[in-house]
């Protein structure tokens, strides 16, 4: 079994985004979500997993909503089922489960909704520090379990 700190991942912008109008709709459904802090739209390309870039959300959760987790899950995946065609299919990660993807995913510069600049700003700080601390103990980052 091969893990996914052995795999390369690449993030970059949408090579075939949303159409403008699904684009505005899951950006206002998101705004008006009180659970989201802020959302990143990228593509994702797995090394060794499939042709194409897989269209995906990375939202952070405010910290009060994860006490009830599964309601903030249910708003946001009706916020995307609502917004993207039917032809179409978004992933969606919270990136509060994977943190240590934050910088990587914030380096694609794809800023979806900010709706907390300060939770924004704390969870790329704790990110980043997270990474470094990872290099100085291992030599290299580590992925978390997920």
């Amino acid at each position: 079994m091969v893990s996914a700190s052995d795999r390369s991942i690449r993030y970059s912008r949408p090579g075939r985004p949303l159409d403008d109008e699904s684009t505005g709709l899951l950006r206002s459904a998101l705004s008006a979500c009180p659970d989201v802090a802020f959302a990143h739209l990228v593509d994702v390309q797995v090394e060794g997993v499939g042709e194409q870039p897989q269209l995906s959300l990375f939202v952070w959760l405010e910290p009060d909503s994860l006490r009830s987790l599964r309601n903030s899950l249910n708003l946001v995946s009706e916020a995307v089922a609502g917004a993207i065609p039917r032809d179409r299919c978004v992933d969606v990660l919270i990136l509060n489960s994977a943190p240590e993807l934050l910088v990587d995913v914030e380096r694609a510069g794809c800023l979806f909704v900010e709706r907390d600049a300060e939770q924004r700003r704390l969870a790329s700080e704790a990110a980043q520090q997270g990474r470094e601390e990872d290099r100085e103990r291992t030599g290299s980052t580590t992925w978390w379990p997920f």
